[in-house]
């Protein structure tokens, strides 16, 4: 009779025990919940921008390459025009044009 007294007794500890514990892991779980969600909204606001910065970044490659090429060319043209200058004898390279302040 005393074992089953005490096994009532231990068995109603227990259960007071984890009642009286049930609203803060509620609430904790609860604000944890919410904090998965917030992160969880920042990740994907981040993977977003980290596309639209990938796409950023490969336009510009493709510019600064154009504008290497477009570069190339130039320098191309003003090898051909010093050549053309350096052919004719007794001719005088243009002459700079001064500053005016």
């Amino acid at each position: 009779m005393r074992t089953r007294l005490a096994k009532l007794g231990t068995a109603l500890l227990v259960t007071l025990a984890v009642t009286g514990c049930g609203p803060d892991v509620k609430k904790e779980n609860d604000q944890l919940k919410a904090q998965v969600e917030t992160l969880q909204k920042e990740n994907l606001a981040l993977k977003g921008e980290a596309t639209s910065l990938k796409a950023d970044a490969e336009a510009m490659r493709k510019r600064v390459e154009a504008m290497n090429q477009e570069k190339q060319a130039l320098e191309s043209q003003l090898k051909d025009a010093e050549a053309k200058i350096a052919i004719k004898p007794g001719t005088k390279p243009p002459l700079k044009p001064k500053k005016t302040s």
